[in-house]
C-alpha cells in the first residue's frame, strides 16, 4: 500500500504519520496444502475441456462413435496426468444412424461439428470417408423435379422439412437432379427421431437437421436481398423479401462434409466388435500409498460423457467432465492415503444405463451380477454392497455445472432429499470460499434423482448431484417428501431453454460459474481426499490454547494452517507426509500422517524477547522558499533558486517527488492570466546524489529515491527558469505553488 504525505503548499511542513510496524519474520509461510490446491483450480482449463467435447467432438449420443471418442480423449488426458485409467464397454440396446457434418472453410453455428440423424436405409459413407460438396438450398418441398435447378448436380440439396412419402419423393427427385446428398431441414429443436425412407436410397446419404442447423445453412447460403436484409434467425434476425422466393435468388458458397454410419444394437452382448453399439464408461484412479490390498477409503467424482442426440452437450454434461478433469489435474502429483477416483459415464441420457451397469459390477457382491463385461449386469435383486462400495467416503457427481441461464444457482441434490457427508462438506467448502449457502442463497440442498448419483446412493454411499439450475423448493421447505419419486412434493425446477437441444453449445456455458463450482465442488472433494489432522492444543495445566498460530513443515517449507479456536482446536489437511507441527510455542516433531488422525499438543515453553520498536515515520520539512529575483525583459538568461528540505524515513524505501497541482498552465510560472513561455524545471541533490539533472515540473516529477531508512537527510531543492530575449514579460510577480510528496510502498 502506498502511504501518501502531501504538503498543501511549497512552504508548508508535512507532519510525520505512519502505522506501527509488526515484527519481521525470517520466512513468509506458504499457504496450506488445501489453500494451495484450491487456488490452482482454473476454470479456463475446464472451459477448454467443454469446448473440445462440444465443438471438436460434438454431440455424444450414447453408443455412437462420438461417445467413444470422448472417453478416449478423457483417458488420454488422465493417462498424461499419471492416473490408472480404464474404459469399460457395456452393450448398447439401440441401433443408431447418424451423420457428422462439418465445413472445411466456414464457421458453423453453434459449433463446428453438427450431429444430424441419418436415414437408416440411405447411404452410409463411413466416418472416415465423408462426401463433400457445396450446398444448394431448395426452398421448397422437393415434390417436383422442377424444384431442383440444373445447378443441383454435384451438390448437397437442402430441402424444406418434409416427412414420409413426401421425403422419399424429394430424395428421388434430388438423385435425378444429380445431388450427392440431401439435408432435410428440420424445424425442431433437435434432429428428428430415427427414420427410414419409404424406399431405400443406397446411393446418397439423406440426413435430417435441427432448426438451428437449418437456419444456419440458410443464413450462410443466402446472399443479402436487394433491401439489404439477411437471413439470420438464430441471431434474432428476420427473413427478407428475397428469401421468400422459390430459393435464394443469389446463393453464396457453403461447402459441407457429411459422414454417415450406423451402430447396431448389441443385444447379444457377447462381443465388442466394430459397428456394434456400446456404452463407454471411463474410470481413472490414483491408488492410496501402500494400499496393496485395496482397502483404503475411496473419494469419487464424476460426470456423464454422453448427450442427447444432436445436442453438442456443452452444459449437459461436458461441464461435469470439465470440473472433474481439472480437479484431477491439480491433484495429480499428490501422495495420498485415500484412493481418488474419477469417472465419466456413458448412457446417462438413456436412463443411467452406463452408471448402473458399472455400479452393478463394482458396488455389489459378485453373486449379484453375471460378470459379463459387455452386458448391463443388472442383478435381479442387488442387495449386498461390495467391499469396494463400503470403502467409499462419498461420490461427488456433476451434471450441468455452469450455465449462462440467469436464474440458475448451484444445488446439491440427493436421492432422498436428506443432507449427507458430501453435501455437508460442499457447504463447508462454499463457506470457506465466501459463497453464500442455505435457503434462498446461491448454494443450497434439496432432492432429485434422475442422474448418475443414483447407483451410488442405492449402494449406501453418500452421494450428491451437483447441478446449476433454477430449482424451486416447496413452500414447506421440506425436501424429504415424495417417497420414491424423483422430486420432493411441491418442488420443481426450470432448466435453460436450450436444454437437450442442438443449441446447448458454448454460449450456454459460463466460465465464471465453472470457477464458482470448482471452488465448491472441487474444493470439498480436495478437502476430503487429504488426511485430516485434528489438533487440540493445551497448556501444561490442560487448558485450551486459543487463537494460537498453527504452522507446519512437512519437508517442503513452512506452511500456514490457521489458528486454534476457543477450544484450542484446529483441523489441518495434508497429504501423506511427515511433519513438524507448531502451535503457538508448542511443537510436535516428526508426526507421520498416514490417514485421518487426532494430534494432542501441549504448549509448555515460552519465549521472551528484549527489544524496542520504531514507529513507522515519513517526515518532510521544507525551508524558506527560494526566489529567482527579478526577471529582466529582453535578456536571455537562466535563473536559479534553492530551498532546503529535511527528510526522515523509517521505511524500506521512499520516494521524493514534486508536482504542480494547478489546472492553470501546469508546469509554468504564472502572473495573473499570463504564463512564462518556458517551463519551470526542478531537481533535488543530497550528499549521495550530487549529479541529478533538471527536469520539467508537471503533473508528477520524481526527484530522489531512497532504498533504505534515513534520518534528517539534508536535501537541496533547486529550481531553474529560462528566460529568452524575445519572451514577453508582464509587470508583477510570477509564481506557482508546488506540492512535494514523500511516499513509500514498504512502510
Amino acid at each position: 500500500m502506498k502511504h501518501l504525505f502531501r504538503a498543501a503548499t511549497a512552504t508548508a511542513a508535512v507532519a510525520a504519520f505512519g502505522i506501527l510496524a509488526g515484527p519481521a519474520t525470517a520466512q513468509t509461510p506458504k499457504p496450506s496444502y488445501y489453500d494451495e490446491l484450491v487456488s490452482n483450480l482454473d476454470a479456463a482449463n475446464s472451459y477448454e475441456t467443454v469446448r473440445h467435447l462440444a465443438n471438436d467432438i460434438g454431440g455424444r449420443f450414447s453408443g455412437t462413435r462420438q461417445e467413444d471418442q470422448a472417453a478416449d480423449w478423457l483417458k488420454q488426458q488422465m493417462d498424461g496426468f499419471g492416473y490408472q485409467t480404464k474404459i469399460n464397454q457395456y452393450h448398447g440396446s439401440a441401433t443408431t444412424s447418424s451423420a457428422v457434418v462439418r465445413s472445411p472453410d466456414t464457421t458453423l453455428y453453434p459449433g463446428p461439428t453438427w450431429i444430424m440423424r441419418a436415414a437408416g436405409n440411405s447411404k452410409m459413407t463411413g466416418y472416415d470417408t465423408p462426401i463433400s460438396g457445396e450446398v444448394i438450398w431448395i426452398n421448397n418441398s422437393g415434390a417436383s423435379a422442377a424444384d431442383f435447378p440444373a445447378a443441383t448436380t454435384g451438390k448437397i440439396a437442402a430441402i424444406n422439412n418434409v416427412t414420409g412419402t413426401a421425403l422419399n419423393t424429394a430424395v428421388v427427385n434430388a438423385v435425378a437432379a444429380g445431388a450427392i446428398g440431401v439435408i432435410n431441414m428440420g424445424t425442431g429443436s433437435s434432429p428428428q427421431g430415427a427414420f427410414t425412407l419409404t424406399a431405400a436410397q443406397p446411393t446418397i446419404p439423406v440426413v435430417g437437421s435441427a432448426d438451428v442447423q437449418s437456419d444456419t445453412i440458410k443464413e450462410l447460403v443466402c446472399a443479402p436481398g436487394p433491401d439489404g436484409s439477411v437471413f439470420a434467425p438464430h441471431a434474432g434476425g428476420t427473413v427478407g423479401p428475397t428469401q421468400n422466393g422459390p430459393w435464394c435468388a443469389t446463393q453464396k458458397k457453403l461447402t459441407l462434409t457429411i459422414a454417415t454410419e450406423t451402430v447396431t444394437a448389441n443385444a447379444a452382448a457377447t462381443v465388442d466388435a466394430p459397428g456394434l453399439s456400446t456404452r463407454a464408461v471411463i474410470t481413472a484412479e490414483k491408488q492410496a500409498v501402500n494400499d496393496v490390498f485395496d482397502t483404503a477409503p475411496i473419494v469419487g467424482m464424476g460426470g456423464h460423457i454422453d448427450s442427447t442426440f444432436g445436442s453438442p452437450g456443452a452444459h449437459d454434461d461436458a461441464t461435469g467432465e470439465g470440473i472433474w478433469l481439472e480437479v484431477a489435474r491439480v491433484m495429480r502429483n499428490l501422495s495420498l492415503d485415500k484412493e481418488i477416483r474419477f469417472g465419466g459415464f456413458g448412457g446417462e441420457e438413456q436412463g443411467l444405463t452406463g452408471s448402473r451397469a458399472w455400479g452393478n459390477d463394482h458396488l455389489y457382491v459378485s453373486s449379484d451380477t453375471d460378470n459379463n463385461p459387455l452386458t448391463s449386469n443388472v442383478p435381479a435383486t442387488p442387495s449386498t454392497p461390495s467391499a469396494e462400495a463400503k470403502r467409499y467416503i462419498g461420490q461427488w457427481q456433476m451434471d450441468m455445472t455452469g450455465t449462462t441461464f440467469a436464474p440458475a444457482k448451484l444445488w446439491a441434490l440427493t436421492v432422498d432429499g436428506k443432507p449427507n457427508r458430501v453435501t455437508d462438506e460442499a457447504f463447508k467448502a462454499a463457506q470457506r470460499s465466501g459463497i453464500t449457502t442455505g435457503d434462498g442463497q446461491y448454494f443450497d440442498q434439496c432432492k432429485l434423482s434422475q442422474s448418475d448419483h443414483v447407483p451410488f446412493h442405492n449402494a449406501g454411499i453418500p452421494a450428491a448431484l451437483f447441478i446449476h439450475l433454477n430449482y424451486i423448493k416447496a413452500p414447506s421447505k421440506d425436501c424429504t417428501t415424495g417417497g420414491s419419486s424423483s422430486n420432493c412434493t411441491g418442488c420443481s425446477y426450470n432448466i435453460e431453454p436450450v436444454y437437450h437441444t442442438s443449441r446447448d453449445a458454448m454460449d450456454n456455458v459460463s466460465q465464471f460459474y465453472l470457477q464458482e463450482q470448482l471452488d465448491v465442488i472441487g474444493a470439498s472433494y480436495i478437502w476430503n481426499a487429504l488426511n485430516g489432522v485434528n489438533i487440540t492444543a493445551t497448556n501444561a495445566a490442560g487448558a485450551p490454547v486459543a487463537n494460537a498460530n498453527v504452522t507446519g513443515n512437512c519437508g517442503d517449507g513452512v506452511r500456514q494452517f490457521g489458528k486454534t479456536d476457543a477450544a484450542g482446536k484446529v483441523e489441518v489437511r495434508v497429504p501423506h507426509v511427515t511433519c513438524d507441527f507448531t502451535v503457538g510455542n508448542g511443537v510436535a516433531k516428526n508426526v507421520v500422517v498416514s490417514g485421518d488422525m487426532q494430534l494432542p499438543l501441549v504448549a509448555t515453553s515460552a519465549d521472551g524477547t528484549a527489544g524496542g520498536s520504531v514507529p513507522a515515520t515519513l517526515s518532510l520539512t521544507l525551508g524558506t522558499p527560494g526566489t529567482f529575483g527579478a526577471f529582466t525583459p529582453g535578456l536571455a538568461k537562466t535563473y536559479e533558486a534553492t530551498t532546503r528540505a529535511t527528510i526522515t524515513s523509517t521505511a524500506g524505501d521512499a520516494l521524493l517527488s514534486v508536482s504542480d497541482p494547478s489546472t492553470t498552465a501546469t508546469g509554468y510560472l504564472v502572473n495573473g492570466t499570463f504564463a512564462l513561455p518556458e517551463p519551470l524545471q526542478a531537481r533535488a541533490r543530497n550528499a549521495a546524489n550530487t549529479g541529478t539533472a533538471y527536469n520539467n515540473v508537471g503533473s508528477l516529477l520524481n526527484l530522489l529515491t531512497y532504498s533504505a531508512p534515513v534520518s534528517n537527510d539534508a536535501v537541496d531543492l533547486q529550481f531553474s527558469q529560462r528566460i529568452k530575449e524575445t519572451d514577453p514579460l508582464r509587470t508583477g510577480t510570477y509564481s506557482k505553488t508546488l506540492t512535494f510528496t514523500l511516499s513509500t510502498t514498504n512502510p
